[in-house]
């Protein structure tokens, strides 16, 4: 086993480039200290858009995966661990994978993507979703940010099966395209093959694990973005979607947890994109909720800080009439 689990970790390398030259995280991070045990202790909450068992990356982890997904694992460990035991070797692992997360919750996104992608697929997990934050909440260039994205698919793409191990990386490839659908030109998201695929993947993902409040409220908010985009009738007729399907998913996200920001700002943006402003202020309500709560991640401090800036504009259009 140590044999197999060293061989495994030294010959499966995705190098590490030079960390991205990423804008850093504007927002105070002191309360996102992850270290020692704090992680364990906070990893069901920090995780909880995934569903209730998301496995914590540690020693076990590790073992697991080496001994039934030898692939999904992939740098090498210091070389002077070389004749440790099989728990040394994934404990050395484990201690990696596991700064890589913590960066990424901490918002050193650059940092989490540098650590994560000198991991193999186990650490490109938290790389990737780094990668997909940044680009959502803090690139402010259109084209920069499509790259990125972009990168996030082809990246995960390139692991094959792996993808089907992992419901972060499911979920950050399903999120990339969601994003790039809504901004892209409809020939373009056509042509790409978005429109079914991010209902075909969500379908996936929510038949395996259907208490995922993230994917649940992407669902929702793939819905109304069709609707937005073509209108009701044709979205219906061409890909069957409605403002039910858009109400029940939403109803499904918030039974699992109902204190996640980007659930309610998504919704109040699904409002909006469906009825206009006739659920105004069932809009208002959830931006209001979204904007209250205290965030535990990097992540939830930037959609609350969107959440903010929504509801900012929502007020002032509203004044202005």
């Amino acid at each position: 086993m140590r044999s197999l689990l060293f061989a495994l970790l030294a010959t499966l390398c995705f190098c590490a480039s030079a960390q991205d030259a990423w804008k850093p995280f504007p927002y105070d991070q002191s309360a996102f200290d992850y270290s020692g045990d704090k992680l364990r202790q906070a990893w069901p909450q920090l995780t909880r858009g995934f569903g209730t068992d998301y496995p914590y990356p540690d020693e076990a982890w590790v073992l697991k995966m080496a001994k039934l997904h030898p692939q999904i694992l992939g740098a090498p460990i210091i070389a002077s661990q070389a004749q440790g035991t099989p728990e040394e070797l994934a404990s050395a692992y484990a201690a990696k994978l596991q700064d890589a997360w913590r960066s990424m919750f901490r918002g050193d996104f650059a940092q989490a993507k540098e650590q994560g992608m000198a991991l193999g697929f186990g650490g490109q997990i938290p790389a990737m979703f780094s990668q997909v934050i940044y680009a959502m909440f803090l690139e402010a260039d259109q084209d920069e940010k499509h790259r990125l994205l972009e990168q996030v698919i082809e990246l995960t793409d390139e692991a094959g099966e792996l993808i089907k191990l992992d419901i972060v990386a499911q979920f950050g490839r399903t999120y990339a395209k969601a994003r790039l659908g809504e901004e892209l030109p409809i020939p373009v998201s056509l042509k790409r093959g978005y429109s079914s695929q991010i209902p075909d993947e969500l379908d996936a993902m929510l038949s395996k694990k259907p208490l995922q409040p993230y994917a649940l409220t992407l669902y929702g908010g793939y819905q109304a973005g069709v609707i937005r985009k073509v209108g009701s009738m044709l979205g219906g007729l061409t890909y069957g979607v409605s403002a039910e399907k858009m109400e029940a998913y939403f109803a499904r996200a918030f039974a699992v947890s109902d204190d996640l920001p980007i659930g309610h700002y998504e919704y109040a943006n699904a409002l909006t994109y469906v009825y206009g402003d006739d659920q105004a202020s069932k809009a208002l309500q959830h931006l209001q909720q979204a904007a209250s709560f205290t965030p535990i991640s990097a992540m939830e401090s930037l959609e609350i800080a969107q959440a903010k800036q929504l509801l900012a504009g929502f007020k002032e259009r509203f004044a202005n009439n």
